[in-house]
């Protein structure tokens, strides 16, 4: 883990302390990933920062990252769904 990561999550701990918004703060930023090699960079990155109240939020937001994980390499293995999808991601709600 490179310097600046480890200040600024100093920075951060400082700010906002242990609480829950804290919590709610790190849930919200780690849970948008979306592939294994982040989930384990999340873990590795955590591994030394938890305490007992937040072992729990960031088990469910790896496996968050680690479920769409799965979902993102279904649908690439599944080449007729990325079309459909596409369309289904582009029509206007107006669409039918």
């Amino acid at each position: 883990m490179d310097m600046a990561k480890t200040e600024n999550w100093d920075v951060i701990v400082k700010r906002w302390g242990q609480g829950m918004v804290f919590h709610r703060f790190n849930r919200d930023i780690v849970t948008p990933f979306s592939s294994d090699e982040m989930a384990e960079q999340v873990e590795e990155f955590f591994s030394n920062r938890v305490t007992p109240l937040f072992v729990r939020i960031l088990k469910q937001s790896i496996e968050k990252i680690q479920i769409k994980a799965r979902w993102i390499d279904k649908i690439r293995q599944e080449e007729s769904l990325i079309p459909r999808l596409t369309r289904g991601l582009t029509r206007t709600p107006v669409e039918t």
